[in-house]
């Protein structure tokens, strides 16, 4: 039997929320729920291709988006223009559910699922109850990634802080299990492959040392299976829309990033980017992006960048050597659909191309459908294949 809402089963799960406190009714700040693009493209397979033209993401993004150029650009004020009869259906469905959008807030959640959103600066107030990570915007990346403190913070005390790319890892990969957890009956833990007893060990731990590798394989496989899938429309404990997990992992690095404090801060009191220090680009070494201002996309082009120069041999990088089981065992893991491309490939985990044909994919449940599905497939593959050879 599943479980509605976050219900504690033992006291380990009452420890993993301790710091959301009564973060389970935390107003809603962003778009509402409701799982959009599964909607669309459930109505997508029921017709013929010739009436589901492609959107590429580059015209989406151009539409949503004021420069898609620019690392911290705005969502566009006028509202994406949802034209057709399948947007139709899609929000009679909604609407069906318990769902209902307006033009505007349909977009709001695409651009968010979509990571065209930044970290909501703006969304600070008590009411809101992001957790305190002692630095000023770290708190609300982290509410935006639905991780909470303990788990944040016993995440990075492992890895050490010179290791943060890593430790966002574990801290969302404890996190899922910690919600999955919560969401069925005790007594259906062994047969769905939940383990309460890694995540009581984890949170015990005072050292890598007590924590044994099936512990961290076990979540470090997790963590995979839900970076190869699509999950959308959710609110986590803070009040926010959930995340896709690439971006749940980049925007914890972010605020562990904050949490280390800057010579010259790139972000304003305002929380927007100082564009007298900010980095403009995801992948300038020189300068500091004001990570909780970037579009969640822009955060997931710095983490991989960073991650990569964490984890990877060919650097000498030996801050991170307390962190070296962690790492040994996080650096192999990869979302399925990535197939033989290339790791930098990641960065377009939440693009168009690669949503839909994971959405449809698991949408499709008869030989026509699958066979609908085979489409969004082969155009993910063309589109990563043009990313690697830089088309």
């Amino acid at each position: 039997m599943r479980l509605h809402g976050f219900v504690a089963h033992s006291a380990f799960v009452a420890f993993a929320f301790v710091s959301a406190g009564s973060t389970l009714a935390a107003p809603r700040v962003g778009p509402p729920p409701g799982d959009l693009i599964s909607a669309w493209i459930k109505h997508r397979l029921a017709v013929d291709a010739d009436r589901d033209p492609l959107i590429a993401d580059a015209r989406l993004t151009n539409d949503i988006v004021l420069s898609p150029a620019d690392i911290y650009t705005p969502v566009r004020s006028v509202p994406f223009s949802f034209r057709g009869v399948l947007w139709t259906h899609t929000f009679v469905d909604l609407l069906s559910d318990g769902y209902p959008f307006s033009r505007s807030t349909a977009t709001q959640a695409l651009a968010w699922d979509l990571g065209m959103t930044n970290g909501y600066p703006g969304a600070v107030d008590s009411a809101h109850l992001a957790p305190d990570l002692g630095a000023r915007w770290a708190g609300t990346q982290l509410a935006k990634a639905g991780v909470t403190e303990a788990i944040a913070r016993k995440a990075i005390g492992l890895a050490g802080q010179g290791a943060y790319a890593v430790a966002a890892n574990y801290a969302v990969a404890v996190q899922i299990l910690v919600d999955k957890l919560a969401c069925y009956e005790a007594s259906e833990w062994p047969s769905l492959g939940l383990r309460d007893d890694i995540v009581q060990r984890f949170m015990a731990a005072n050292a890598l040392g007590e924590l044994r590798d099936y512990d961290l394989i076990y979540l470090m496989r997790m963590l995979q299976a839900e970076l190869s899938t699509w999950h959308a429309g959710e609110m986590n404990m803070y009040g926010r829309r959930e995340l896709p997990t690439a971006l749940r992992v980049a925007r914890v690095a972010a605020a562990y990033r904050d949490m280390q404090g800057y010579a010259h801060d790139p972000c304003t009191q305002g929380g927007r980017h100082d564009r007298s220090v900010a980095a403009t680009l995801p992948t300038d070494t020189t300068k500091s992006m004001c990570l909780v201002d970037a579009t969640d996309r822009s955060v997931l082009a710095w983490y991989l960048t960073t991650f990569d120069a964490q984890t990877n041999p060919e650097h000498t990088n030996f801050v991170v050597a307390p962190a070296m089981r962690m790492t040994r065992l996080v650096r192999p893991v990869r979302p399925l659909w990535l197939g033989v491309f290339g790791n930098e490939l990641q960065a377009h985990s939440v693009n168009l191309e690669v949503v839909e044909s994971l959405v449809a994919d698991q949408l499709a449940t008869d030989d026509a459908s699958e066979a609908k599905a085979e489409r969004y497939t082969m155009r993910r593959a063309v589109f990563l294949c043009a990313k690697e050879i830089g088309a």
